[in-house]
């Protein structure tokens, strides 16, 4: 077993992770039965909901598709922008602080909702040291949502959310204190694995080190349909062209135009493959001009056209009578 010091400097996302000072965190275990919503203002830190039963809908400032989510689900939002939870698109919202006034949570637990199907969340929050904090945050995108299995979160999370569950429901000494350390942990583990999986996605473990690249690569995430040029990239990250290009490829191992049409593919093959989404719809949300372009850049990139490669993707559903309707971002 290896101690805090014997990290070494080229693990970066370690480094990260411990640079992470939280310095409290708030919660709140709610039933909620529909139909339900309410609506939480942005804050300075990170905000989280983990469904432990149920489904419900979360919608995010600044983004313009909902999310849906079922139980076993675990969605942070880093940097804590403004955001609605509801069980249905259609139902009425208050403010949060409304409902906490109006009905307080008697140790830690909240009731509200109109008395039809229940879900159960675990919400809170983090207050997180914002210097240290900045280059963790600026690496992930608005929303990360790990999700459950078969209404089951992943096992390291299950077994988190067993031991918050025993404490909450416990009144002997201490046990806020041990909430509040094992939810700092759940924060941690769940910033891991989707920093992870970024890195994965870029083929290295250094762009996370790197505030402006991470910030770079989170504007290609979320906005693949930009007319990115370098020097654009460059601009949106305070960086000059030849210290932004150097930078990204010491980072990535690509450049920055390679990353972008990589990922701009990757979504591609995502809207073939999971919404009836036309071609020309499809160049627009990943930033080409025209049907021509994109069908050009996937050919090259998978030696295949978009639409066999829908028509071979779509084959296995087609058999079940099955059809799924979201885009994974």
């Amino acid at each position: 077993m290896r101690s805090l010091g014997a990290f070494s400097d080229s693990d970066g996302l370690s480094q990260l992770l411990l640079r992470l000072t939280v310095n409290s965190t708030v919660y709140c275990l709610s039933e909620m039965t529909a139909p339900w919503g309410f609506q939480v203002a942005a804050r300075s830190g990170p905000a989280y909901h983990l469904l432990t039963a149920g489904s419900a809908w979360l919608e995010v400032d600044g983004q313009p598709d909902p999310v849906r989510l079922t139980a076993g689900d675990l969605v942070i939002l880093p940097r804590g922008e403004g955001h609605v939870v509801r069980d249905s698109p259609q139902s009425a919202v208050t403010w949060l602080d409304s409902i906490l006034a109006q009905t307080p949570p008697v140790n830690g637990h909240l009731s509200h909702g109109g008395g039809g199907d229940r879900t159960e969340l675990l919400c809170g929050g983090f207050a997180v040291e914002r210097l240290t904090a900045r280059p963790l945050l600026e690496a992930l995108p608005t929303v990360v949502h790990l999700r459950g299995s078969g209404g089951r979160a992943p096992e390291w999370l299950s077994s988190l959310i067993r031991m918050i569950a025993v404490e909450m429901a416990s009144t002997g000494p201490g046990s806020e204190a041990v909430v509040t350390r094992l939810t700092d942990a759940l924060l941690a583990q769940a910033l891991r694995q989707c920093l992870a999986e970024a890195d994965r996605a870029v083929g290295g473990s250094t762009a996370v080190s790197d505030p402006q690249i991470a910030r770079a690569l989170r504007l290609i995430r979320e906005h693949p349909d930009r007319r990115w040029t370098v020097p654009k990239m460059a601009s949106a990250v305070s960086l000059s062209r030849s210290a932004f290009a150097e930078r990204f490829r010491a980072a990535t191992g690509e450049t920055p135009m390679q990353n972008l049409t990589r990922y701009r593919m990757a979504r591609a093959a995502e809207y073939l493959r999971a919404t009836r989404a036309g071609v020309r719809e499809i160049a627009r949300l990943t930033g080409y001009d025209s049907e021509v372009s994109v069908t050009k850049a996937f050919r090259r990139h998978y030696g295949t056209s978009p639409g066999a490669y829908r028509k071979s993707a779509m084959a296995p559903s087609a058999a079940s009578g099955e059809r799924t309707a979201t885009v994974v971002t």
